[in-house]
C-alpha cells in the first residue's frame, strides 16, 4: 500500500518503490492495490532516444521515472508528506532546508537546490517553501556515467 508519508531515501527510492524496480512490476502492484495512476511517455527529454522513457504519476504527488523499463528517479510534490533522513519535506521553508543541509547549493542551470546527499529540492518563489523533491540513482549526478547507461546493467 502506498503511504503518502513514507520515508524518502536518497539513492534508494521510497519504501514502496526502489530504484531498479521494473515498470511491469510497479504497474502490477498499483493495479492490485487499486491505486489510480497515469502512465505517459517521454517526460525526460535528455534520455537517449533509442531507450524507452516512461513516467508513472500516482495521486498527482509521486512521479516515477523509468528508462528502458527501470526506475531511476522519483519526483515528489503536492500531497506527499514524507521526509528525507535529515527532515526536509515538502512545505518546509527553503531557508530552513538550507540550514538543515548546508550542502544544498542553488544550481542556476537546474533552477533548483542540489545536495551532494542524493537529492534535489525546488522551492516556490512566491511562498519560499519546498514544492518538489527529487531523488535518483547516483549516476544522475555524473552525466558522463549516466549517459553511458552502463548502470542499467546492475538492475537487469
Amino acid at each position: 500500500m502506498i503511504n503518502m508519508s513514507e520515508n524518502i531515501l536518497p539513492y534508494k527510492g521510497l519504501e514502496s518503490f526502489k530504484f531498479g524496480d521494473k515498470i511491469e512490476s510497479v504497474r502490477l502492484m498499483l493495479k492490485e492495490e487499486k491505486n489510480s495512476f497515469v502512465q505517459c511517455m517521454g517526460e525526460k527529454q535528455y534520455i537517449h532516444p533509442e531507450l524507452k522513457n516512461e513516467t508513472i504519476v500516482i495521486k498527482d504527488s509521486i512521479k516515477l521515472y523509468f528508462v528502458d523499463g527501470i526506475l531511476f528517479e522519483i519526483g515528489l510534490e503536492n500531497g506527499f508528506k514524507g521526509h528525507l533522513p535529515n527532515g526536509i519535506c515538502i512545505g518546509m521553508d527553503i531557508d530552513k532546508a538550507v540550514t538543515v543541509d548546508p550542502d544544498l547549493e542553488y544550481d542556476d542551470d537546474e533552477e533548483a537546490f542540489v545536495s551532494s546527499k542524493g537529492y534535489t529540492v525546488i522551492d516556490d518563489v512566491t511562498s519560499n517553501l519546498v514544492s518538489y523533491i527529487e531523488i535518483y540513482v547516483p549516476e544522475v549526478e555524473n552525466s558522463e556515467d549516466f549517459f553511458q547507461y552502463d548502470w542499467l546493467e546492475r538492475f537487469k
